[in-house]
């Protein structure tokens, strides 16, 4: 494998890794205006729905990104067996900086990710389930007939 083909696989494996966060932000916000909106007055059994779907599709991610993990991995990999490399670039994130305590980028980031959502995901059980929400909601929307548009 040349060095063009490792760097193109790489950065197709970034730009995924970059989509899979993304939507995984996309689906907490989305349950957090969920949870505002809605959910924080439903019933017991449709909170428990919507959390069990929002815990599938955070495992599908995690799944993704584990599987991605071993790509990028290989990537590595590859790249240390070449003999020369054109851009002068030693590793993609194997390094291991003092700063992190022994860790290497991969598994730094990793562990910063692994957190992230745990902590994210604990605060969203607590908010369905434990959580006792102030007053009630503004009602229905109402709109005046000053307000609506006539063509």
């Amino acid at each position: 494998m040349s060095e063009a083909e490792i760097l193109s696989i790489r950065n197709d494996l970034t730009g995924l890794v970059i989509t899979v966060v993304s939507v995984s932000f996309g689906m907490i916000s989305a349950y957090i205006a969920g949870l505002w909106l809605f959910l924080r007055e439903a019933p017991i059994f449709l909170r428990l729905l919507a959390f069990v779907l929002l815990s599938c599709g955070l495992a599908f991610m995690g799944a993704l990104t584990w599987g991605l993990n071993d790509l990028l991995v290989g990537t590595e990999r590859a790249w240390s067996k070449l003999s020369d490399h054109a851009t002068e670039i030693a590793g993609f994130g194997s390094a291991r900086p003092e700063w992190l305590q022994g860790l290497s980028f991969y598994e730094a980031s990793a562990l910063l990710g692994t957190l992230a959502f745990g902590a994210i995901y604990v605060s969203l059980a607590y908010l369905t389930f434990v959580y006792k929400w102030p007053g009630a909601t503004a009602g229905p929307v109402r709109v005046s007939s000053s307000d609506a548009i006539v063509r």
